[in-house]
């Protein structure tokens, strides 16, 4: 057979299509098959964050204070006084005053343990910040000094939690299914106890402490939670073991998964959040359905896969915490992959959207003055989160890959050859683009060097005088190669100066044949 020549394309039709995807903002989804995917989704989403109509790279952190002893800052606490509040760090068997910008100043040594629990707690004679850890006596702070209470009927030093639940101070033991309480708006005294281990199925011990309430405030209709280390949860309504009519079982011994470390419960406006090797679930959703069923409803939904795979592998780490960021419209889960490496898996709560951040190696973390703060898992630092556009002045290293897309073509192969990202910026960010089709999985072989900025820094060039940045679109065409079905442009970079948000990417293809 004789070879014949290609049909001539005499009307000059178009050999190239173009189709425009906007940025992930349902976020991260490490749930879905990557075959089925929905294209507003990410399977990778690191270091940006999604928001309602485009991702953001996530802001940096700043060394906040120092000299937290030497090793991990394990405990980071707000004390919240009427007029007074000061963040206290927990490291190296002291207790600091990290309020102040610099170093830290110590108000408290010779402890066994940096791993405290602890409440805020109100009676006549001030407002206290009540710590435990099940190695040291329990203590309290005033605003200036801490206080190690009188307590009597239990060995003090096995008290591991503390939970203030309806003007009463309830413990939990170290290795044990009983529970202490204090009399009403007491910090120190004779602790009764309350053995709930005929109601524990599954044996173990008290592994959290948490008060639920059902309309969103304080008051008689408040319950009583505990929770074992074998996922059995225990509630109770009223606040005095000792009366029974003050003291009624309303739900016992319900599954809820096994928890995660000793601080896995965290309070959302009506609801508590139960980190467990499931997931992390509302409260409120194992009541109706067993625990099979919550699984499939739990906050992590989308990111479930890699939750529990991360759960399985590193659940044993000291450093999981989950944290609502009322002022970042966040919610984070820190994740401890090592002691010195930790990731966070962060979840919009305005949108349920999940993104994860890296390079914020963090032990621990909490709220100051409404802003975000973490103790760092080495060099006795405290880090101010949320702030600025670099990590302590080194990079923020960002990946985003979305999900693959047929580009309404599915079954037939296609010739990538252009792609262009559409960023705002108040700078030129360097990025590093690959096309991987077919559910490959390549990353881009190097990332750029960091665009530096020319332009004026608040609060330190003259005003009138410098060079201010403004944000800018940038939407530059960059060549790309990937012959299949479907594509995804895996794009990352590193920035120490810029501000970037990305909002679609564009793809130009030739359209082949299904073989």
């Amino acid at each position: 057979m004789m070879l014949q020549p290609l049909k001539s394309n005499a009307l000059k039709a178009p050999t190239s299509s173009s189709v425009s995807t906007p940025a992930p903002v349902k976020g991260w989804n490490a749930k879905d098959a990557l075959a089925d995917m929905d294209t507003d989704y990410a399977v990778t989403l690191d270091n940006f964050f999604p928001n309602l109509t485009d991702c953001e790279l996530r802001a940096g952190f700043s060394s906040h204070s120092t000299g937290n002893g030497s090793g991990a800052v394990e405990t980071l606490v707000e004390y919240s006084g009427p007029s007074t509040k000061k963040l206290i760090s927990c490291a190296g068997g002291s207790i600091y005053d990290a309020s102040a910008t610099g170093a830290a100043s110590s108000i408290a040594s010779g402890k066994a343990n940096n791993r405290w629990q602890h409440t805020m707690f109100g009676t006549a004679g001030g407002n206290f910040l009540y710590m435990v850890n099940g190695a040291d006596a329990p203590i309290y702070y005033n605003g200036s000094t801490f206080t190690t209470p009188s307590l009597t009927g239990v060995t003090a030093t096995d008290i591991v939690d503390v939970l203030a639940h309806q003007r009463r101070l309830f413990f939990a033991f170290n290795d044990s299914l009983i529970i202490g309480y204090l009399p009403v708006v007491s910090i120190a005294g004779t602790v009764s106890t309350f053995d709930l281990g005929g109601l524990c199925t599954r044996g173990g011990k008290i592994q959290a402490l948490a008060s639920w309430t059902r309309d969103g405030g304080s008051g008689p209709d408040d319950i009583f939670v505990a929770i074992t280390s074998e996922g059995e949860c225990i509630l109770y309504s009223g606040n005095d073991p000792a009366t029974a009519a003050d003291w009624s079982l309303v739900g016992a011994s319900f599954n809820i998964g096994k928890p995660i470390g000793r601080r896995c419960v965290e309070t959302v406006g009506t609801e508590l959040i139960v980190t467990t090797q499931d997931g992390a679930v509302p409260l409120s959703i194992f009541l109706s359905i067993d625990q099979l069923g919550a699984a499939g409803k739990a906050l992590t939904d989308n990111i479930q896969n890699k939750f529990i795979a991360s759960a399985r592998s590193y659940g044993a780490n000291f450093g999981w915490q989950s944290l609502h960021y009322p002022q970042g419209s966040y919610a984070l889960f820190n994740v401890p992959k090592s002691a010195t490496v930790a990731h966070q898996y962060v979840v919009n709560t305005q949108t349920g959207a999940w993104c994860r951040f890296k390079g914020q190696n963090a032990a621990c973390w909490s709220l100051y003055k409404g802003d975000l703060y973490f103790g760092a898992q080495a060099g006795g630092v405290v880090y101010k989160a949320d702030t600025g556009t670099s990590d302590n002045s080194a990079n923020i290293e960002w990946k985003i890959k979305p999900a693959f897309n047929y580009f309404g073509k599915r079954g037939v192969n296609k010739l990538f050859t252009l792609c262009r990202p559409h960023f705002a910026s108040n700078g030129a960010p360097a990025v590093a683009i690959d096309m991987n089709v077919d559910f490959s999985d390549n990353d881009p072989t190097s990332i750029p060097t960091a665009a530096t900025l020319n332009a004026a820094l608040w609060d330190v060039s003259l005003w009138d005088e410098a060079n201010w940045s403004e944000v800018q679109n940038i939407a530059d065409w960059l060549t790309v190669y990937g012959l299949g079905n479907c594509a995804t442009p895996t794009m990352k970079g590193a920035e120490n100066s810029l501000t970037i948000k990305f909002s679609a990417y564009e793809v130009i293809f030739q359209v082949g044949n299904a073989l």
